[in-house]
């Protein structure tokens, strides 16, 4: 019987390849990983090695070219991205401080309210700014602490964090007025000092410009500086 199996194995050489090519891929492929210098010690495998490629084939070797130019496109517009980003902070951060010298500059409640008139129109792209400060009588800018309407804002002043999105209608016809029916989002802040001093609100004509996913870090450091300039007049 033993005769008779070496006789066939001899008979059959290929029983053996056919044997190893049965081999796990996984196992194979975790070898290669483990030696990355195995084609390097076996330069010749390369020769006859064929990667399928689009409609024809490719050597190995430029299928490792194409793979790392695709991840050079990716790194590129990651840093891209990154770069973007750093302009935009840079903007921020230049308006900021502009912001922040013009409130320092205010003599007075109505320079404070001017102020956030004029700057977060013209350099954070709001259509509407309104503010409104608690206490006194119901005018444009200021609102009686009693007043039921603030009872509409209670959430965000128990929160004490920006919000943005759609406010309801009557949210909107109590900040913008006659410019409610124009209003599509909006950026809410309150305004906190040892009690709620007010609203800081930011209205837009579209609807994508202030949504609940955006981040809210830039808008509290507006609250803060327009809180802390409020108090200095209040």
């Amino acid at each position: 019987m033993s005769t008779s199996s070496n006789t066939n194995t001899e008979l059959n050489p290929d029983s053996t390849i056919l044997a190893d090519a049965s081999m796990d891929e996984n196992i194979l492929a975790e070898y290669l990983s483990s030696h990355p210098d195995f084609f390097q010690r076996h330069a010749d495998l390369l020769l006859n090695m064929q990667v399928p490629h689009g409609t024809g084939t490719a050597s190995l070797i430029e299928r490792q070219v194409s793979v790392l130019k695709e991840k050079n496109r990716d790194l590129e517009e990651q840093l891209n991205g990154l770069i973007r980003t750093a302009r935009g902070n840079e903007q921020i951060v230049t308006r900021l401080q502009r912001f922040t010298l013009e409130l320092m500059r205010a003599e007075g409640i109505d320079d404070v309210i001017a102020c956030c008139q004029e700057i977060l129109r013209e350099d954070f792209n709001a259509d509407f700014v309104t503010l409104k400060i608690i206490g006194g009588d119901d005018t444009m800018h200021f609102v009686a602490d009693e007043n039921p309407l603030l009872q509409q804002f209670d959430k965000i002043f128990d929160s004490k964090r920006p919000m943005c999105g759609r406010l309801q209608a009557e949210q909107d016809d109590f900040l913008f007025a006659k410019n409610a029916d124009l209003i599509e989002s909006v950026a809410l802040v309150p305004l906190m000092g040892a009690e709620k001093m007010g609203l800081l609100a930011l209205g837009s004509k579209d609807e994508s410009r202030f949504h609940p996913g955006m981040g809210v870090v830039f808008l509290s450091h507006l609250g803060e500086l327009i809180s802390t300039s409020l108090s200095r007049h209040l």
